[in-house]
Formats: structure tokens, C-alpha cells, sequence
């Protein structure tokens, strides 16, 4: 018998093949606005502004295509419209995959101006994965968590948004490696940048580690769906 204390999460962003919603958080925020009076006391308030942030957290259950996941999309869920603008991939040896989709509320019936899809296979396996080809070689990885997001542009009037857009599309992989003779030099993968400089750890232990975080620069495309 299921357990009735448990709340059904909330997924704003649809159906995604192998992705099992697990936990959802609205991010929900307003603004408060106060007129004083003489003696510096509130007179009058009002409250504007309101919006949501939400994220959902999913379980990898299968495999994932993550090219059906389009950054900038924009999908509706209670009344809100809410552009997908940040996903993580956490993977780890021993672990099994986790995936976050982040976003924010958008204006009323809003559509998609600017969208990107995501690259990559993700496994439902309990070890580390360079889903993007961030690095040149996942030779003794360890840990990878891969980052694809993107920044929301925001039209407002007193705090309601009136118009939206996309910008500055981006991939940030960040990996570590095991390294026991300390030569290990994490390289990048096709488009990408190394942009953290490789940092070891325990350098007195047999058992060394890496890290390294890798950047990709994407082009988004007008969505047929904001013409």
C-alpha cells in the first residue's frame, strides 16, 4: 500500500524518456511595496511581482536521449508559464545518475524565442559519465557532472514579466579523475575549453585525484513555435 504521507512531485517540463520525477520545489517569490507615513510607519502596502523558479529532480530509469530536452522552451503548469533554463546531469562511480531541470516563470502564454537542444545518451548505470564529451578521455573518471543552462532575458513592468528571450547558451562539464602518479593532464573535447585549471588533491597519497572543468559555447536557434 503506498504511503499516503508522500506528495506527488510536480514536473513542469513533460514526459522525458528514462527521467522518473522524484522531488519538485516551486521557488515561488513576490515583492513587497510600502508607502510611509510621516512618522517613518508603513501606511500602505501591496504585494507584486509574483513568480516562480521551479525545479524538479528526476531518477535515471532508462536510457536518455538528452537531445529530446530543448534549453528555452517554454511549458505551462498551473497557469504559469515557465521557460526551462538549467539542466544538471550528476553522475558518479557508484552512484546512480540524477537529473536536475531548473527554470522560470515567463509571461502569460508565453512561447519559445531561443531554444537549444541538449547533446548525449545518459545511462541508467552507477558510474561516471561525460555525457557532453566535455574531456578528451574518461580513462579513471570518477565523478562528472554536466551543466547545460542558459540566461533568461526578462521584460517587466512593476514586476510582472511582459516579454521574454535567451541568451548566452552554454555547456559546463566538470570532472575528476583518479591520478595515481600525479601526471595525469585533463584535456578537452572537441569545441570545448578547459576554463578551471586542473587542481590535485591528497598530493601525499597513493591515491590521487584531479579535477578539471571544461566549457562549450552554444548557438541558439529561433523556435518555430516563437514566430
Amino acid at each position: 500500500m503506498a504511503n499516503a504521507g508522500f506528495s506527488a512531485p510536480v514536473n513542469y517540463w513533460g514526459s522525458i524518456t528514462g527521467l522518473t520525477p522524484k522531488s519538485s520545489q516551486d521557488g515561488a517569490t513576490s515583492q513587497l511595496a510600502v508607502a510611509m507615513n510621516s512618522k517613518g510607519d508603513v501606511a500602505a502596502s501591496d504585494v507584486y511581482g509574483d513568480r516562480i523558479a521551479p525545479s524538479t529532480d528526476f531518477v535515471v530509469t532508462g536510457e536518455v536521449d538528452l537531445s529530446d530536452i530543448e534549453l528555452g522552451s517554454v511549458s505551462t503548469s498551473g497557469g504559469k508559464s515557465v521557460m526551462l533554463t538549467q539542466v544538471v546531469v550528476n553522475t558518479q562511480a557508484g552512484q546512480m545518475p540524477t537529473v536536475t531541470l531548473s527554470g522560470i516563470s515567463v509571461e502569460t502564454s508565453a512561447t519559445a524565442q531561443r531554444t537549444v537542444a541538449l547533446s548525449g545518451t545518459l545511462l541508467p548505470r552507477s558510474r561516471a559519465q561525460d555525457v557532453a564529451d566535455g574531456f578528451g578521455s574518461s580513462d579513471s573518471l570518477t565523478q562528472c557532472n554536466t551543466t547545460f543552462k542558459l540566461e533568461p532575458a526578462l521584460a517587466e513592468v512593476k514586476g510582472d514579466v511582459k516579454a521574454s528571450d535567451a541568451y548566452d547558451a552554454r555547456i559546463e562539464v566538470n570532472g575528476t579523475w583518479t591520478d595515481p602518479t600525479g601526471a595525469l593532464a585533463p584535456t578537452a573535447g572537441t569545441n570545448f575549453t578547459i576554463t578551471a585549471i586542473a587542481a590535485s588533491s591528497n598530493p601525499d597519497s597513493d591515491y590521487r585525484s584531479v579535477t578539471a572543468t571544461a566549457t562549450k559555447f552554444l548557438e541558439l536557434e529561433d523556435a518555430s513555435a516563437g514566430e
